[in-house]
């Protein structure tokens, strides 16, 4: 397997390049989401 992942984030990059425009309601959701989570400075999520 080659440890060159250029090709992955070209693929990812020009997805997430107009992802705002496309799904405009996904912010507010997400910071909603986070916040829920009650994390700290520091924790760290996978």
């Amino acid at each position: 397997m080659s440890d060159d992942h250029t090709h992955v984030q070209e693929f990812f990059a020009a997805r997430a390049a107009d992802w705002d425009r496309r799904f405009p309601d996904d912010g507010p959701v997400y910071a909603a989401a986070v916040a829920e989570l009650g994390l700290r400075e520091g924790d760290r999520v996978l």
